[in-house]
């Protein structure tokens, strides 16, 4: 089997993946198993052959990143319904002196992309926002984005993001690595695209719906008691229970289940190659730091905010079944790219890429960021984009001499590039923000291509440097 024939047979699987998921619209899922069957049957790998390489590659990510991807969603759903994620951004609101709004939005927005995607982030905290541009004149082209861009930017970047966890998984990038290194490039990221989206002239005026008990003065308006506008938005995005919990939650107690993991996680990174191997705290610091045991224990952390209802059923039976609906298509995409990954390193296709990018002169790194932006601008998938650049890149890691976190961070920032009309957060925030669909990529669409360069930018310029 020639070399020209493997790879045009990858290319074309490729061209056939974005099709079926961007112009036929058929689930990722089922396309990226459609894709992976069939490069490995028609690279000759075989009907037995085949199976085995699928359901290893499927099975092997899966028991990496499966859990993971499990708590992560739980604590995301425990922190929304529980109403800490409210609390968080009424604090970051009372921060900023009037004229800093979009600031404080962007804050709010970054600390929550963490556990929270950010299409839901917009979901709960739009009526918030809606209620601010009313009282302070600021645009909504400039805040409803503003509120998704840096949870988007966030969910792209740092586990427990879903796309990120898959992604750090597959090029065996340890999690305190891809946190520390993914805020690194992406709250520049977040800081340029907010820088841009603050200069915006065009005013767009709040939907009427999220302002109407100001206008009739029957509500406060957040930014004074932070919880005037609470009841739209808990009502639109069918949580619930979040604005009963609001009022007794405390900040600390929110802050803890996002913080508490990523400190676990990276202290234990820092300190195994110091502590004594082998010792008690050696052995305690690396078992809370676990990224597993670090998500499971951060769960157990929001607990508290739910208050009496803490041991309800519909906390620890029902909550954590919502959580697991969340997950099931990350963990099941996951799965798949593994797969893709396997078929990829097991049939040639590595070698035959690296030598055409070398061939081409092109700089390595320029790939899989070129990659992932491909399939997030075609598919509308940011976690698509950075979970198919992994997929695809680490078998080639190396050949192309590549270090595994530079790449993890490449198809991350990648994936920013560029949200527009196939993508979910596109619309829920344009139609929530009250814009048009022009206005909407004049905003969201240049500020995730903003985010995403400037990351890169970072990153090119670390690897430059020896950094990484």
């Amino acid at each position: 089997m020639s070399d020209l024939y493997t790879l045009g047979a990858f290319l074309a699987a490729i061209v056939v993946l974005v099709l079926l998921i961007a112009r036929f619209k058929v689930h990722p899922v089922a396309t990226l198993f459609i894709v992976v069957v069939t490069l490995s049957l028609v690279l000759g790998i075989g009907g037995e052959g085949t199976i085995e390489l699928v359901t290893t590659g499927f099975g092997s990510t899966l028991a990496n990143v499966g859990l993971l991807i499990i708590f992560g969603c739980v604590l995301g759903k425990m922190l929304e319904l529980s109403g800490a994620a409210l609390k968080i951004t009424e604090t970051a609101l009372r921060m900023f002196a009037e004229k800093r709004v979009p600031w404080a939005i962007a804050l709010a927005s970054v600390v929550l992309g963490i556990p929270l995607i950010a299409d839901t982030a917009v979901v709960m905290l739009i009526p918030i926002v809606s209620a601010l541009a009313y009282r302070t004149g600021i645009s909504m082209m400039k805040l409803g984005p503003i509120l998704y861009i840096g949870a988007y930017v966030m969910t792209s970047v740092v586990p427990p993001g879903p796309g990120p966890l898959a992604s750090a998984s597959l090029l065996d990038v340890s999690m305190g690595e891809a946190i520390l290194y993914g805020l690194v490039v992406g709250l520049p990221g977040v800081f340029a695209a907010t820088l841009y989206l603050s200069r915006i002239k065009t005013y767009v005026a709040p939907k009427p719906e999220f302002v109407e008990h100001l206008v009739s003065g029957s509500e406060t308006v957040p930014g004074g008691t932070g919880t005037g506008a609470a009841g739209p938005g808990t009502g639109s995005a069918g949580t619930g229970s979040a604005a009963d919990g609001a009022p007794g939650v405390g900040l600390f107690g929110s802050l803890v289940p996002i913080l508490a993991p990523i400190l676990l996680i990276v202290i234990a990174a820092l300190a195994a190659p110091v502590l004594p191997e082998g010792s008690p705290v050696t052995s305690v610091i690396l078992f809370v730091g676990e990224p597993t045991i670090a998500l499971f224990l951060a769960c157990l952390l929001a607990l508290p905010l739910f208050r009496g209802r803490w041991h309800d059923k519909a906390t620890l039976n029902d909550l954590f079944e919502s959580g697991l609906r969340i997950a099931a298509m990350p963990m099941a995409l996951t799965g798949v790219g593994g797969a893709l990954a396997t078929v990829i390193r097991d049939t040639g296709v590595a070698e035959n890429i690296a030598a055409g990018i070398e061939n081409a002169g092109l700089s390595p790194i320029i790939i899989p960021f070129l990659v992932a932006a491909a399939v997030c601008t075609i598919t509308g998938s940011n976690i698509l984009g950075v979970m198919t650049s992994a997929a695809i890149m680490q078998p080639l890691l190396p050949e192309l001499d590549l270090a595994p976190l530079a790449v993890y961070l490449a198809c991350a920032t990648g994936a920013q590039i560029m949200k527009h009309a196939n993508s979910s957060g596109f619309w829920v925030t344009t139609t929530l923000s009250n814009m048009t669909v022009g206005q909407g990529i004049r905003s969201i669409g240049v500020a995730s291509a903003i985010s995403g360069v400037t990351g890169f930018a970072v990153l090119y310029a670390m690897t430059t440097l020896g950094v990484i």
